[in-house]
């Protein structure tokens, strides 16, 4: 019976059952019909008691299939309960179709023949499936199409051998299509088991490069943060003329690389849908006027005019994500004063009201440049894409900024297209967000120069000597007295001999990593658990900012980090407004 377990190992068996739970109710009521029927045909007593048998026999099949619903996997054993079940229903109605057969009245042979056949098309139904289910669920009907016809119908005439032909053509047509039903669903079922196993290769490749992309990052940083943090120690320091322009030049470059950094990250954030919005209640006025104050010196230097129309109906406020919402304005910004010689870029914000008492907010960005070919409007959002291959040569650019910007429009609930315009390039971009009052004015942060600090005692567990030089040349010279330790044991060790005001905390550490330390800590087994404790990881994907407050710590900055990051960090962290007070994680 090797064969018979091997149909039960099959599990596509779990979707018939599945639909055959699901139906349950309508072959009930189709059976009832049909027994209302059978009254006038077999009589009352004959109609009742096959609709009792085939109930109690749905009522088994019910029992077993039940165990399926909801997309459930079954086991072999439940499989071949599933098989097995199917049968006393199948008896059940060749048998009312016997009896009618045997009635004696040709009409009622009809009535029998039409049964039979609708048993042949429903097990169609498991054509997807082994031969064992065929025979158990065709071999009835088809056997009776065969047998009763020859051997229950005793007229000899031409008319009544042309109907026992005929249905023994019938029988060997219904196995030939069900044959080519079989092979047909054979071939599908290679071609799904094909798609799916390139979807499974498609996805494992795609998690492959998201941890290569990851694992990159993490990596890059660490180098990039001894580069640009040393670049800005040197940007304080004494210097001639021609070495703060190195300087300067060395600290753009790095910025660039990194924003390249950041586009690859982004984009696999985007392909994984691993992107998170953060929104907040935030003023389109203010985030709009500050993408073109940051712009305005660019543009200048172009002899370019740099303009923002405000529509007069804007909202005071929308509660949106103001970090992505900056991410898209900068880069249809940054791109048109990159790509216009002369003339200008002008930029109109406006909402109107949408479904659900949203805004749909639209910000569009319009220059005098020489615009996108028609045939190309569509391939400047594709990934490494512009419409023009000598643009990067000319301009650079990797061709990720308007991929990223239409896929963070998207999942904010709007888009960006490129529109036609007469001259130069025209983009749009909404999105949707609820309006809200206007926002309160955060406090300004702590200056580079770090005055607010004071004398501090500062604890720094970091393996990286890079890492600890950069701190240091960053923060000593502003009077900080900074420790700097090996690993989290040892910054153990360091608090329990001396008092500090602020721990800055590597992640990944030799001996004992930054979270177990700051586990420690919280326990208070360091004295106090409510010590300031700060991240200084190039852990910089999404969501690690989230994860590492919510593990406990004060603050979160991702290498290669800016002395003025770091001073204000640090600021808040030892000296909180009075009102919020110190928490302990």
């Amino acid at each position: 019976m090797g064969w018979l377990a091997k149909a039960w190992s099959d599990e596509r068996l779990d979707e018939v059952a599945a639909d055959t739970y699901r139906l349950t109710l309508s072959r009930l009521i189709s059976a009832a019909l049909v027994a209302v029927i059978m009254v006038f045909a077999l009589g009352p007593a004959i109609a009742a008691g096959w609709l009792l048998s085939l109930y109690v026999g749905e009522g088994l099949a019910l029992l077993v299939t039940r165990r399926f619903k909801d997309g459930r996997t079954g086991t072999p054993r439940e499989r071949a309960w599933f098989a097995w079940a199917s049968i006393p229903i199948n008896i059940s109605w060749t048998t009312l179709a016997i009896l009618l057969w045997l009635h004696g009245e040709d009409l009622m042979k009809i009535a029998a023949v039409a049964i039979w056949c609708g048993q042949v098309i429903y097990t169609q139904n498991f054509r997807h499936q082994s031969a064992a289910l065929l025979l158990l669920n065709g071999l009835t009907p088809m056997a009776s199409l065969l047998i009763f016809p020859f051997f229950f119908m005793p007229d000899a005439s031409a008319a009544a051998q042309t109907a026992r032909w005929g249905l023994v053509l019938l029988v060997g047509t219904t196995l030939n299509v069900m044959i080519q039903n079989r092979a047909a669903a054979r071939r599908m079922d290679e071609l799904t088991r094909g798609l799916r196993e390139e979807r499974e290769k498609a996805l494992e490749a795609a998690r492959a490069k998201s941890t290569f992309i990851a694992v990159t990052s993490h990596e890059l940083r660490t180098p990039m943060n001894g580069l640009l943090g040393m670049a800005h120690a040197l940007q304080r320091s004494t210097l001639d003329p021609v070495q703060r322009e190195q300087i300067a030049l060395m600290i753009k470059s790095g910025d660039s690389l990194m924003q390249l950094l950041n586009d690859v990250l982004d984009l696999s954030r985007v392909e994984t849908g691993k992107v998170e919005l953060a929104p907040i209640d935030m003023s389109l006025q203010d985030l709009v006027g500050e993408v073109v104050d940051a712009w305005r010196d660019a543009a200048v230097f172009k002899n370019l005019s740099l303009s923002v129309d405000y529509a007069p109906d804007l909202p005071p406020g929308v509660h949106a994500d103001p970090l992505r919402i900056r991410q898209v304005v900068t880069n249809l910004v940054s791109n048109a004063i990159k790509f216009t010689v002369d003339g200008g870029v002008r930029l109109e914000v406006a909402a109107r009201p949408a479904n659900g008492g949203d805004q749909r907010v639209s910000i569009t960005v319009a220059d005098t440049g020489p615009g996108v070919p028609a045939d190309a409007m569509e391939r400047v959002f594709d990934s490494f894409t512009q419409a023009d291959q000598t643009i990067s040569r000319e301009h650079g650019g990797a061709g990720l900024g308007l991929s990223i910007a239409r896929a963070l429009a998207r999942q904010m609930g709007g888009d960006l297209v490129l529109v036609p315009s007469g001259r130069g390039a025209c983009f749009v971009f909404t999105f949707a967000a609820p309006a809200c009052a206007a926002p309160v004015a955060a406090p300004e942060e702590v200056g580079a120069n770090g005055d607010a600090l004071g004398p501090l005692q500062v604890l720094m567990a970091e393996d990286n000597a890079i890492n600890q030089l950069v701190v240091r040349t960053m923060l000593e010279p502003l009077g900080v007295a900074l420790t700097v330790v090996e690993n989290g044991q040892e910054a153990l060790e360091a608090m329990a001999e001396r008092r500090f005001h602020c721990v800055l905390m590597d992640i990944n550490m030799p001996v004992m990593d930054g979270i177990t330390a700051l586990e420690a800590i919280r326990d208070g087994r360091t004295g106090n658990p409510a010590m300031p404790v700060i991240a200084l990881t190039a852990s910089a994907m999404t969501g690690d900012r989230e994860r590492f407050l919510g593990l406990g710590f004060d603050d979160h900055l991702g290498k290669p980090v800016k002395p003025v990051d770091l001073i204000t960090a640090i600021a808040k962290a030892v000296g909180p407004p009075p009102d919020e007070g110190r928490r302990a994680a």
